[in-house]
């Protein structure tokens, strides 16, 4: 088969592109490249070269996709090309269709769920939240060996009352890292991912109520362990309310859909736009 392909080397300056936009870049067959087309690839290039490069490369891989749906359309069998075809039409069907009934849900389903719907679902699905991995509460700071303070932050930590973290977080900007947040459940991993040095820590430290010190060359890790979930133990339900709220969310669309399946159908018929023989 033959082709042409036919490309400009460039820039006369950083706007010609952009002022010559209709001007045919490459041609393949019937099929033509423009300028257009090409513009929004040069945006992050200021080096001449590498710029020529990248249009090149562009242009080359443009030509090859012409040509190889060329190719297919005169080598694969008609029966192949059905085939393609249908799968394109139920794709592109597929896509519409959810397109506009995501559309819908947005506009017309509430999408809140309330504090009653998941205790309900909690409730109701309790066994199967079982814990795979520990839980963790805890809170820390990390803090320079020098600190004159360390034995006040070590007696704040650990008892915490309302004063005692007001206090603490006044004075962070001391510390080197900190979380005093302790109201949130983590599993192991995020708990190791924001004190790497625990994960070396005898494994029976990490136990409800301890309080770990941790030294390293470049400050000390106060560490106070609030509670303490085990595997195979019952997830608490603000640790999966992101999943109790899917479920709610999920079956609330599937009765969406449906009454809206029904909607549909029934107003075409109504409307005579839909019979049956």
């Amino acid at each position: 088969m033959r082709y042409l392909i036919l490309f400009f080397l460039f820039f006369a300056c950083d706007n010609y592109f952009k002022n010559q936009s209709n001007i045919d870049v490459a041609r393949v067959e019937d099929e033509y490249l423009t300028q257009f087309e090409i513009n929004n690839i040069f945006e992050n290039s200021t080096n001449l070269a590498d710029s020529t490069v990248v249009l090149n490369n562009y242009i080359n891989n443009w030509a090859a996709n012409k040509l190889l749906i060329q190719r297919a359309l005169v080598n694969l069998t008609e029966e192949n090309q059905n085939r393609i075809q249908d799968l394109v039409d139920d794709y592109k069907k597929d896509i519409l269709i959810n397109s506009y009934i995501d559309a819908m849900i947005n506009e017309n389903m509430n999408l809140e769920v309330s504090d009653y719907e998941l205790d309900s679902l909690y409730k109701k699905y309790k066994e199967t939240f079982k814990l795979t991995e520990d839980l963790f509460k805890i809170r820390f700071v990390y803090v320079s060996n020098l600190n004159p303070d360390i034995s006040l932050f070590k007696k704040k930590l650990r008892r915490f009352n309302t004063d005692d973290a007001r206090y603490l977080d006044s004075l962070s900007f001391q510390f080197n890292r900190f979380s005093l947040n302790d109201s949130i459940w983590k599993n192991k991993n995020e708990v190791f991912y924001q004190l790497p040095n625990l994960k070396k820590s005898n494994k029976y430290m990490l136990k409800k109520s301890n309080f770990i010190e941790i030294k390293d060359s470049l400050g000390l890790y106060l560490i106070n362990i609030k509670d303490v979930l085990k595997a195979n133990q019952f997830a608490p339900q603000e640790y999966v309310s992101e999943t109790l709220k899917r479920m709610v969310i999920n079956k609330r669309k599937l009765v969406f859909i449906d009454q809206l399946r029904k909607d549909i159908t029934k107003d075409a018929i109504k409307n005579k736009s839909f019979e049956i023989y």
